[in-house]
């Protein structure tokens, strides 16, 4: 016997690429054997994720599932099915339009014929059939008809107008979600074995592609109170296009990657060779023959096919939607964010955004100047994600107390990873660059010319507090063996001097102090070469 389960999407766990759905319905069964089937489920569907469970106070055995493509004669989508009624509606309205005007201009031509038979009323007022009064009275008549026809057409073409434009609007709603929602399902089918009478609950899951999440943050920097905080907003962004609507459901959404569990990239062989010249063959003269083209590039294999399009994110187009709380639950190697109470994620692809997480992080604040490239200084946050859970990477609002200053992007950082964040310029701490000496030593040192070159950058800090500021610059560094640079009286010296002769000074600036950071370089090279890039 076959029975339909009227079923409902009831929980959803949506994972960064993918989403796995839960249906549930009930019915009645008696004792024997028999066919539950549910219908209208997407094709997007991966048929292999499907899994059956049930329980009631009927004893059911499951026998087994398979799934099975399904036609409808219309479109199985209730949003679907009523821009098609409205439609069809408003069709109806235009052709109803459209008989009236016919009518009208039908009654315009009898008008127009009765004006073309003015040679006759002539001859009837000069017989004495038709009074001078008559025939004003008919002209009469004809104008306040002609009035009213042309009134009235230009009304029904006003209603057409309108109806046209709801109409377009309607059809490109219908063919954005019929691209989604084709007339055909899967449908899914339980064979069973009732032991017993009584009711029985059907929960059926499966996993969906075209759906995902992905995080968004505020980060807001907070400046009130003895020591500042900042507080971090961890926002999911769900989407799916499915066609399948998640009415009324209860979300979790996941860290997890499930695609990328599917399968280990294999290695091949790297070879290297000795490199032979290319030997141009000589033309040969032309035949009748067509020349043989150029073997293609080889082409992807299925598997790497897959990976690749596993990997490729939705691309979905964002758009604010409500918010709720989620629950933080830890599990092995991924974390997942309960959603507190039920929220409606239409299957059209439009993003819906919740709150998961909210985290706050004591971190330790310094500033940095570039003074080469800018005065701005640059406040920088450096923090330890002591959370129960990952930052993914993602985009991030930057906010200081109620300002917002910007947006970043946000790299993966682990449970106990450091993110470093730069939230905005701090105006009352100034930085100056000058060039103070330029000059060309004139003597001749084993025929070499040296130049000297000497600058001085002027911290100011007009905060109330002591600040750490991280100072920047650099020196030329050579690229030719009988080029020499050398860093001279630098005062104080640099805390840092890398390789390609990048600069770091760590400065600490009291209240209200100021302090100058000076050096100089020394550039040696024989007098008869020319050198460029020393210009700034």
């Amino acid at each position: 016997m076959d029975i339909t389960v009227e079923s409902t999407v009831t929980d959803v766990t949506v994972y960064p690429d993918r989403a796995r759905v839960t249906l549930r319905g009930e019915c009645m069964i008696k004792p024997g054997v028999h066919r539950l089937q549910v219908d209208e489920l997407p094709l997007l569907m991966e048929t292999e994720s499907v899994r059956v469970m049930g329980q009631g106070t009927a004893k059911v055995r499951l026998l087994g599932v398979d799934v099975s493509r399904h036609h409808y004669t219309e479109t199985p989508s209730e949003k679907v099915r009523e821009l098609e009624q409205q439609i069809e509606q408003l069709e109806d309205d235009l052709r109803t339009l459209q008989d009236d005007k016919t009518g009208w201009l039908a009654q315009a031509k009898y008008l127009d014929g009765l004006r073309q038979s003015t040679a006759e009323f002539a001859k009837g007022l000069a017989r004495g059939r038709i009074d001078v009064a008559q025939q004003s009275t008919l002209l009469t008549f004809l104008q306040e008809e002609d009035g009213r026809i042309r009134a009235a057409t230009r009304e029904l073409d006003q209603q057409q107008r309108e109806l046209n434009r709801q109409l377009d609007k309607l059809r490109r709603e219908l063919k954005a979600l019929q691209s989604a929602r084709p007339r055909e399902r899967y449908q899914a089918n339980m064979d069973v074995e009732a032991l017993s009478e009584g009711d029985f609950t059907l929960s059926l899951s499966f996993v969906v592609r075209k759906a995902g999440w992905r995080p968004l943050y505020d980060v807001r920097f907070l400046t009130n109170g003895d020591a500042p905080r900042l507080a971090v907003s961890y926002i999911a962004e769900i989407f799916q296009n499915t066609g399948q609507d998640w009415p009324d459901v209860a979300v979790t959404v996941s860290t997890a990657r499930p695609a990328l569990n599917q399968r280990l990239p294999e290695l091949r062989p790297w070879f290297v060779d000795e490199w032979q010249p290319q030997v141009m063959a000589k033309k040969s003269a032309p035949t009748g023959k067509r020349m043989r083209a150029e073997a293609p590039a080889p082409a992807m294999d299925r598997e790497d096919a897959m990976l690749f399009a596993d990997a490729a994110p939705p691309e979905p187009q964002p758009v604010v939607a409500e918010v709720a709380v989620a629950e933080v639950q830890s599990g092995g190697t991924a974390v997942s964010f309960k959603v507190g109470g039920s929220v409606d994620i239409p299957g059209d692809g439009s993003p819906h955004k919740t709150t998961v997480s909210e985290f706050e992080f004591a971190p330790k604040v310094d500033y940095l100047a570039v003074p080469k490239h800018t005065d701005a200084v640059f406040r920088r946050a450096t923090l330890t994600n002591d959370s129960p859970s990952p930052l993914l990477a993602g985009s991030a609002s930057l906010f200081v107390d109620e300002e917002f200053i910007g947006q970043t992007k946000l790299e993966y950082v682990p449970t106990n990873g450091e993110l470093e964040l730069l939230l905005g310029v701090e105006e009352r701490i100034t930085i100056e660059r000058e060039l103070a000496r330029r000059d060309v030593d004139k003597r001749l040192l084993k025929d070499n010319r040296q130049l000297r070159y000497g600058y001085k950058m002027t911290a100011k800090n007009l905060l109330e507090t002591a600040v750490q500021l991280e100072l920047h610059d650099h020196i030329p560094v050579p690229r030719h063996e009988q080029i020499k640079v050398r860093l001279e009286n630098a005062q104080p010296a640099p805390a840092k001097q890398s390789d390609l002769n990048l600069l770091e000074w760590h400065l600490t600036l009291p209240a209200g102090a100021e302090q100058a950071v000076t050096y100089e370089y020394l550039v040696e090279h024989p007098r008869a070469m020319q050198v460029t890039g020393l210009a700034e």
